[in-house]
Parts: C-alpha cells; sequence; structure tokens
C-alpha cells in the first residue's frame, strides 16, 4: 500500500495506490437499513434509486439518489458501505473520540442534474453527471485503503495535480462538511454512531486557501454561495479566485 501523509489543515496529499495481484473479499456494512430509514426519516416519500455495486472488491459502497421532490429542490444522494469497517483514527483521539470511526457520505444536486431519468444503469449515465457519484465512492474507500480516516474539515485534491473531475468543470477536490446534529449523526440499534458528512467540491484556490488560512476562513467564504457549496454547481464561483 502507498505512502500516505497529512499536512496542516487536513489537507491529504497521497500517492496512487499499489495495484494488486490478489482479489480481496467485499466487505458489506451491516448498517445499510438503519442508514436508510434515518435517510427517509430526514427526507420522506420521495422516488429513491440505488446503485448497487454487482462485482465489489474490499468494500461494497451503494449509493442512493433521493430524488427531487420539485424543480427548485435538490436531489439527495448517500453512500452506504463507507460504515462497514471503522476507520483507523490517531492513537490521540481514543477512547474520547471513538464514536468519529464510522461514517457515510452525503452529496447534494440540483434537481436539473438528473441521474435518474432515462438511464436504465450506471454505465449509461455521461462522465458529466456521473463524476459526483463516482467522487463518493473513492472517498468511501479512501480511508480504509490508506489506513487513515476522514472526518468534518478533511480534504482530498484530486490527484497531486489537481485535476479537475470532468471537462464540464473545474472543481478539483472535495471537502467534508456538516449540516445540523439531527442530520450529521445518529445511533444504531448497537449504539455505534453513524457520522454523515457532506462532500464538498473545491476549486483548487480554495484549497489553497484553507491550507494557508484553515477551515473556518473557508467556510466563511463559502457562505456566500447556496448552501455552503453543499449543492453542486459544475460552474458556480470560485469563492478565492483572484478578482481581475
Amino acid at each position: 500500500m502507498a505512502e500516505e501523509k497529512k499536512i496542516e489543515n487536513a489537507v491529504y496529499e497521497y500517492d496512487v495506490l499499489e495495484e494488486r495481484t490478489e482479489r480481496r473479499p467485499a466487505t458489506v456494512t451491516p448498517y445499510e437499513r438503519e442508514i436508510c430509514q434515518h435517510m427517509e426519516g430526514l427526507f420522506p416519500h420521495r422516488v429513491t434509486r440505488v446503485y448497487r455495486e454487482i462485482d465489489s472488491e474490499f468494500l461494497s459502497v451503494n449509493v442512493f439518489v433521493m430524488k427531487a421532490p420539485t424543480k427548485k429542490d435538490f436531489h439527495v444522494l448517500y453512500t452506504t458501505g463507507m460504515s462497514a469497517m471503522p476507520m483507523k483514527l490517531p492513537q490521540e483521539f481514543l477512547p474520547k473520540y471513538k464514536d468519529l470511526e464510522r461514517a457515510e457520505l452525503l452529496l447534494f444536486l440540483p434537481a436539473e442534474w438528473d441521474i435518474l431519468t432515462g438511464y436504465e444503469t450506471d454505465a449509461d449515465v455521461p462522465d458529466r453527471l456521473w463524476w459526483p457519484v463516482r467522487l463518493m465512492k473513492y472517498l468511501a474507500r479512501f480511508p480504509h485503503e490508506f489506513k487513515t480516516w476522514l472526518g468534518w474539515g478533511h480534504t482530498l485534491p484530486n490527484s497531486a495535480d489537481c485535476v479537475p473531475y470532468d471537462e464540464s468543470t473545474k472543481l478539483c477536490g472535495a471537502m467534508l462538511g456538516a449540516l445540523q446534529e439531527n442530520i450529521s449523526m445518529f445511533r444504531t440499534e448497537d449504539d455505534t454512531q453513524i457520522n454523515m458528512y457532506c462532500v464538498i467540491p473545491l476549486y483548487k484556490e480554495e484549497m489553497e486557501y484553507q491550507k494557508a488560512a484553515g477551515t473556518e476562513a473557508l467556510m466563511q467564504k463559502l457562505s456566500v454561495l447556496n448552501g455552503y457549496g453543499m449543492i453542486v454547481f459544475p460552474d458556480r464561483p470560485n469563492v478565492c479566485a483572484e478578482e481581475e
């Protein structure tokens, strides 16, 4: 496994994982039913479709899409699978912060970003629409592949070169945020806490600003956007772009 290191303000730098010659059996979260119940309680009566991994390796990550009820609303996407295993917290966090060990991801798309209508399988969805789902799956696997953890304010660039997620956008990294407590965490029947982090795609300049000034300072800048940037628009304003 490749080396991973964490730098100031929780912006991760990492090498590409080495290719494996042997296939690892997929681990499945035992909490999918309770995660779905939590989300359905928050966003009731929505048409929901799940994109299940048919042939998973190492970790089975499914993505549920709760359709926007109106054109003025937003689609809610969430993962089930990241919580299959506890993340590896820093030793100094234990046992006080053990509740941070298990997590899943949320992502919000505007109503016009429709990955449900007219597509029979995920393979049919064009990349300009599918990249947020691909991002969620990658982030869900990241802490388990690199034997680390992800939490509020942690940020991952899309490779060391900050390559845009798709040719339709210049967004090239992602930070994890959180909503109010009743959305962002819940306890399961076996008293395990599941933390639901919101994926916020970022521009390169925003990640650089976070590294220099901190997560709180970046969140203050993002506050001018609809939903603090938590609703994904591929061409949203760059809050750290240099003024011309």
